[in-house]
């Protein structure tokens, strides 16, 4: 068998099973079971051991801890019995495990006929055991990239019978609260679970925590508890954990994972207690800015948007970023970049797109397939529903270091769908998380998001972006692409935090790939608004004013008409209103340009250029 991490696992599950102390394994990096009936299937039969981390070969060690009390001190700053050195010398006598979170877990046996199980934050705030029910992981496994290891000269080396027991003070705080747990769940009024409710009431407990993700183990050891202290009668153990194991198969909610283990303070949080750094410290420790990756534009660790409404061809963009940086070449032949492998995790196209695409992208940029072939890596999880805090276990098994970029494509889909990218909390945490990624994996992330609705060519670069405004602020560079006024043209603009302000480009779609245009102007943003036709010369001139000889040129004539007929023949006319018509007419009849014609029995009133002869006005 090969040496490496993978070996020391199986030997130390191995070792730790041939002391006496039962075994299972946890996913790797984390605390949840891999075995279907997790700590239920705690054994120390080597075969079974072999067989299970021949299989899982990174899986984590857990200990079942029936018949033990393991003490779990939460956090390095945690003071319990700083205060009383003689308790906590009382403590130096058991095998001490510092956790990954720089927490301590001293173990002891159980004294004879004890029956102590797990307690969350009774001794002390923070301050947790694990006894029958539980289960605590050991070294070398790790959490969150963070190991566990042995305290020198206090590391786990004797049977569970050779443990020691808990000092006399220790002993009668668990004997007290051993015996306070059953009479809060056997004494107190309305807390005991009657026959015919027993099986309902803990499929709803098992349903609240499987929404908080907890593993069927986790729910079916809290279940046994619940089952011990409350039901009355007590369900058989086998069909308890039958409700469990139903439950289970449901997804649990990410949000309320989220929150409930709050992921994303996880990520964050440095091992120990945070504590402002003086400026010496800050300038002695930290003298250079990160390594550039993409000159200009970002650096390793920090988060990239890249930003355009849809179908304008973003993704195809940033598969040639993913080339350039694989290769050392400058991206539009304009940003160099510093060669490094290369991740592209994809949301939105299937396998066969993507396998397409890339010998395309590859050819146009005269790119060699067999220089991207192993320096290029591609995960379509187009139909998977994979969000970006349901990756994590992805995420944990890629060596810190291997990869210098990675690309989500697109943004949007590896939200939960219970997220809101609206909301400038979500949108935080998630950039958060993000951010704590890139730290551990020592690489950039490029997010491919879409633009808002409507017209960009008036927004500033940060505000293009669809969602909260924390999405913009939260990235260390934000690219985004606008439309240009020449059709098939954008303008990359870029709002960016380490580096000097980047000058706007414009870019010509060649189809399969985006290429400088400098012909361009950059300013000449498209506007989504109807230009406005410039007026000709004859409706830029005001038109001439309506004198009483023009009126009379245009509307009469040696035809008489009625007032009623020259007022419907100037309706259209500008400055012709039905009161101008009629002083028009009276003036011209003053000046003797038109006459007024008298017609039939009522004598009705005509007007003509002519006088009205005698034999027709007696007609």
């Amino acid at each position: 068998m090969a040496e490496g991490p993978a070996n020391a696992m199986l030997h130390a599950a191995r070792w730790y099973a041939e002391l006496g102390y039962p075994v299972f394994p946890c996913k790797p990096g984390l605390k949840f079971p891999i075995t279907e009936h997790g700590l239920l299937e705690a054994t120390t039969d080597a075969e079974q051991i072999t067989q299970w981390w021949t299989q899982h070969p990174c899986a984590n060690i857990a200990i079942r801890t029936d018949g033990l009390i393991v003490i779990d001190v939460d956090g390095a700053e945690n003071t319990w019995l700083a205060d009383d050195p003689d308790k906590l010398g009382d403590l130096a006598v058991a095998p001490l495990s510092i956790t990954a979170r720089n927490g301590r877990q001293y173990f002891f046996r159980q004294p004879e006929g004890r029956d102590w199980r797990n307690t969350a934050g009774r001794i002390a705030p923070r301050v947790d055991t694990r006894g029958n029910g539980g289960y605590v992981l050991v070294a070398p496994s790790t959490f969150l990239a963070r190991p566990y290891r042995w305290e020198v000269e206090r590391e786990l080396g004797v049977a569970p019978p050779r443990l020691p027991e808990p000092p006399g003070w220790l002993i009668e705080h668990l004997d007290a609260l051993a015996i306070g747990n059953d009479v809060v769940a056997k004494g107190a009024p309305g807390n005991e679970i009657p026959e015919g409710q027993r099986n309902g009431t803990l499929a709803r407990l098992a349903g609240t925590m499987r929404r908080v993700g907890m593993a069927h183990p986790e729910i079916s050891a809290a279940l046994q508890q619940v089952k011990a202290d409350r039901c009355a009668p007590p369900l058989p153990l086998r069909e308890v954990d039958q409700i469990a194991a139903s439950v289970a198969r449901y997804p649990p909610n990410e949000v309320s994972v989220a929150l409930a283990e709050n992921h994303w303070a996880q990520d964050r949080a440095p091992p120990g207690p945070p504590r402002p750094m003086p400026v010496r410290e800050l300038m002695a420790t930290h003298q250079t800015l990160r390594a550039p990756l993409i000159h200009g534009v970002l650096r390793r660790g920090e988060t990239m948007n890249v930003i355009a409404p849809p179908k304008t061809g973003k993704s195809w963009l940033v598969l040639a970023l993913a080339m350039a940086v694989a290769t050392g070449r400058k991206w539009l032949d304009t940003f160099g970049t510093v060669a490094g492998n290369v991740l592209i995790i994809d949301n939105e196209l299937h396998a066969e797109t993507l396998a397409h695409r890339i010998p395309q992208v590859a050819e146009c940029l005269r790119i060699g397939m067999n220089e991207i072939a192993d320096t290029v890596c591609v995960q379509s999880l187009r139909g998977q529903l994979r969000d970006i805090f349901t990756l994590g276990q992805y995420f944990e098994s890629i060596e810190p270091g291997h990869y210098a970029l990675v690309v989500l494509d697109a943004f949007y889909r590896f939200m939960p769908r219970d997220m809101d990218e609206n909301d400038n909390g979500t949108m935080a945490n998630i950039y958060n998380h993000i951010d704590a990624l890139a730290d551990r994996l020592g690489c950039s992330f490029v997010l491919i998001h879409h633009a808002t609705k409507g017209n960009q060519s008036g927004k500033a670069v940060t505000d293009v972006g669809a969602g909260a405004g924390s999405q913009s602020r939260a990235a260390d560079a934000h690219v985004v692409l606008r439309p240009h006024e020449e059709p098939g043209a954008v303008v990359l603009e870029a709002a960016v935090r380490s580096w000097a302000p980047v000058e706007p480009m414009a870019l010509r779609w060649l189809f399969p790939v985006w290429k400088a245009a400098p012909d361009l102007d950059p300013a000449a943003l498209r506007s989504e608004r109807p230009k406005r036709t410039k007026p000709s010369t004859e409706e830029l001139a005001e038109p001439p004013a309506w004198t009483v000889e023009r009126f009379v040129e245009v509307f009469l004539s040696d035809q008489p008409a009625a007032k009623a007929q020259i007022r419907e023949a100037a309706k259209d006319e500008p400055g012709l209103s039905w009161r101008r018509v009629a002083d028009l007419l009276d003036i011209a009849e003053s000046q003797g340009l038109v006459h007024r014609w008298r017609v039939g029995k009522a004598h009705r009133a005509l007007y003509a250029t002519v006088p009205q002869s005698a034999e027709e006005a007696c007609s």
